[in-house]
């Protein structure tokens, strides 16, 4: 926000939303507005907006929103974007792609799940979907659907998701 001037958009799980404006906003001293409509968002005093996934997906939340007043994005439980070919998955890629500012927090990535930190890596616009499953996947023939890592591009894979992303493990990996 503080270099766009534009709207942050925060979409969290619909329990969470009260964290966010009830403890996390007043923290960081920041007003946050949960929004159910585009108008909700245009007519916000605060740039700093949450909704809830089910809004964007259903189409609450407009494309045209989202592109014309949308600078920044998190994605609280991005694991939302686990499944290639979901309706979340599908949905967000596009209406996210015109952001120019994208974070995805998740507590649970598992590092054997390397599809979850692909679509990651595609939703945040670091990647091509097809590129990468080219590059690293191959599929497994004695299971229908299920992409395996190549064994010679591992290190490869790793050497691409540790260019972009950050994994923290406790607080003292940032100095608390």
């Amino acid at each position: 926000h503080a270099r766009t001037g534009g709207k942050t958009l925060i979409v969290v799980p619909l329990g969470a939303r009260h964290q966010f404006m009830l403890e996390d906003g007043p923290r960081l001293g920041v007003d946050f507005k949960y929004i159910t409509s585009d108008y909700e968002g245009m007519a916000s005093e605060t740039p700093y907006l949450i909704t809830n996934y089910e809004r964007l997906r259903d189409g609450n939340i407009s494309a045209e929103f989202i592109k014309q007043y949308i600078t920044g994005c998190s994605l609280d439980e991005g694991d939302t974007l686990r499944s290639l070919g979901s309706k979340t998955y599908d949905v967000f890629t596009q209406l996210f792609e015109p952001v120019p500012y994208r974070f995805v927090a998740t507590a649970t990535p598992d590092p054997n799940r390397t599809i979850e930190l692909l679509n990651y890596a595609v939703w945040l616009g670091i990647a091509e979907r097809e590129a990468c499953l080219n590059r690293y996947f191959g599929r497994n023939p004695d299971k229908a659907g299920d992409l395996q890592l190549y064994p010679h591009r591992e290190e490869e894979f790793w050497l691409f998701v540790a260019s972009w992303a950050l994994f923290i493990n406790k607080p003292s990996d940032l100095g608390f």
